[in-house]
């Protein structure tokens, strides 16, 4: 039987696109829903095609600009996205052969739009696949009156306003670092259930299976996907491992072990199961607002086989819990998610300054809340997956003036963590093996 167009991991990787970008829709969902019906190399084609996409997209449209005779904001639905998955093939999948990305995208076209769509699209590739590859390495080809960080925006798809932000607080030679890092493909991040397994004994098991991993060297129980899909092992239905990224992982060991453990935030419940299986608590309550986001933890609980998970029903910014009466506090608070383009590339798109002030607004808020919870003595760790200073040091600074009962407290860490902290700041910046974010940790006076 015939393979139909609709069954094409292209043609599916267009519609996701046109999905995140016109409709405001997350790629990961998104995703999953697509790809339903799609061998395992099919899947793996069309997450590789959308994510790459988005992670090069000011690049990919920068080519296409040069040869297109039609704006590309004029060109007809799909088109731009037709062209854009077609030289993502072309320039940086190097096991699709060239005739064979023109030949769907032409075919692709002309189902789109008909045969003047076609033509379009056979011409802007044939044209672009005379020229020589844009974009030009970092640092060269500079338009007159174009900056450094106008220059790493347009070449690295990232917001201008948020690569001078960057330039300016950490370097240019860091914001470079960050920038490539964003652009470079992600594993998934794994949480080894050690109720059921090691560490070794899964990444051996995987490999069976054919999905291969490696371990973190952050935070022991993380291991990565380099290749192959570990939602369809049956050790996951088998509740061996998690999904987790390995800074949710990490936050937990920033506290000290305890009893109870007050997980503000915490649905689908990461980080209050790799506080219970690190051993850094006994037990959480673990809050969120999603009731549905409560089942899928409930349902998590189940599956992994966690004790003393107690999920409940709350806003974070009035949480259901008596003041003053709990020891260790973590917030993870909603954020603008500027740590994690790597693997969530669509932020870039819809990040703003104004957006990031809106967050340390509400954060500033969620901080104090949390802070009420503490019993004298008591710990919270305010964390976000961002790098801006509006949401990390400036919320903290602006809670701290606001309620003199809370103070900064040392973060004790030894191994691997223990280089990026200081004093009551804990931030890991983007890299090749983990998302970038930031923590504080704080305490109530006694």
């Amino acid at each position: 039987m015939k393979r139909s167009a609709a069954a094409s991991p292209r043609a599916r990787a267009v519609e996701v696109l046109r999905e995140v970008l016109e409709r405001g829709g997350r790629a990961t969902p998104l995703l999953a829903e697509k790809g339903v019906g799609l061998s395992a190399a099919d899947h793996d084609l069309l997450r590789e095609l959308v994510l790459g996409v988005l992670r090069n997209r000011a690049a990919l449209d920068a080519e296409i600009a040069a040869v297109c005779r039609v704006p590309l904001e004029r060109l007809a639905p799909n088109l731009r996205e037709i062209l854009e998955v077609a030289l993502y093939q072309l320039r940086l999948l190097d096991r699709v052969p060239a005739y064979a990305a023109v030949d769907e995208a032409v075919r692709h076209a002309r189902r789109s739009g008909g045969e003047g769509a076609a033509k379009l699209v056979n011409a802007v590739l044939r044209n672009i696949l005379r020229r020589p590859a844009l974009p030009l390495p970092p640092g060269e080809g500079r338009g007159e009156g174009e900056t450094v960080a106008t220059l790493l925006a347009r070449q690295f798809s990232h917001p201008p306003f948020l690569v001078s932000r960057w330039i300016e607080r950490f370097g240019e030679a860091t914001a470079r670092r960050i920038l490539a890092a964003d652009n470079r493909p992600s594993g998934i991040d794994l949480l080894t259930n050690p109720l059921r397994t090691s560490r070794e004994a899964l990444a051996r098991a995987l490999a069976q299976e054919e999905i291969v991993t490696e371990p973190s060297l952050l935070v022991p129980l993380a291991l990565t996907v380099v290749s192959g899909n570990p939602l369809r092992s049956p050790l996951f239905r088998e509740g061996h491992f998690a999904v987790q990224d390995i800074g949710s992982q990490a936050l937990p060991l920033l506290l000290p072990p305890g009893d109870a453990l007050i997980d503000l935030a915490a649905a689908p419940g990461g980080k209050s199961f790799a506080a219970l299986l690190s051993g850094g608590a006994r037990r959480t309550v673990s809050l969120d607002r999603s009731t549905a986001r409560l089942r899928l933890f409930a349902a998590n609980v189940r599956r992994l086989g966690v004790g003393g998970a107690m999920p409940v029903a709350g806003d974070f910014l009035a949480p259901p819990l008596s003041s003053g009466r709990f020891a260790r506090v973590l917030l993870d608070a909603p954020c603008s998610g500027t740590g994690t383009l790597r693997k969530s590339p669509e932020i870039r798109y819809r990040v703003s300054s104004e957006a990031i002030e809106r967050l340390a607004g509400m954060q500033e808020e969620a901080l104090l809340a949390a802070a009420e919870l503490l019993e004298p003595g008591g710990l919270l760790l305010y964390s976000t997956c961002s790098l801006e200073e509006e949401e990390n040091e400036r919320v903290v600074s602006r809670a701290l003036a606001r309620n003199p009962r809370v103070a900064p407290a040392p973060i004790e860490v030894s191994g691997a963590l223990a280089p990026f902290v200081s004093g009551n700041r804990f931030q890991i910046l983007p890299s090749a093996s983990s998302d970038g974010f930031t923590a504080h940790l704080l305490r109530r006076k006694a």
